[in-house]
């Protein structure tokens, strides 16, 4: 598959993951007319030293909503990946979270499809080789314009 056809199919996928429940309710600070622009450079996410080496992440077996599993069970298995993304969901400056894998040691990517997009974009890029830095990029684009 051609790079802008993949792409087109990744930004489709994310659509259809971020549309896909209407149970599923964002949070307002969500907005994109809160998010970072592009000119703004992405908040570091370099977690302390031992932070990186336990999975904290909550067992996706508690959650019965598919969408929400999916979602944990990519934060469960590439934990090490969300470690070093932001997430355009804001927690980072609305709660304190130091990085995405964050939202998933909790119950706040339940309600969140931002959180849930992004766990899912970096299980799918990290499965296809790309480096933290490579999905950070995408997300990037994806979330700040």
């Amino acid at each position: 598959m051609s790079r802008p056809r993949r792409r087109w199919s990744l930004f489709a996928a994310v659509l259809l993951i971020a549309c896909g429940s209407s149970d599923t309710q964002d949070h307002a600070e969500h907005s994109p007319a809160v998010l970072p622009t592009v000119a703004q450079s992405t908040p570091s996410t370099q977690a302390a030293g031992d932070a990186a080496k336990v999975n904290k992440v909550l067992d996706p077996a508690g959650f019965s909503d598919p969408r929400v599993r999916a979602a944990y069970e990519a934060a469960k298995q590439y934990a090490h990946v969300l470690e070093e993304l932001y997430c355009y969901c804001r927690c980072k400056e609305n709660i304190g979270h130091r990085a995405l894998v964050e939202c998933f040691e909790t119950g706040h990517a339940t309600n969140c499809s931002v959180c849930m997009n992004e766990a899912i974009i970096a299980a799918k890029m990290t499965r296809d080789g790309k480096a933290p830095k490579e999905i950070q990029k995408a997300i990037d684009a994806l979330y700040a314009g």
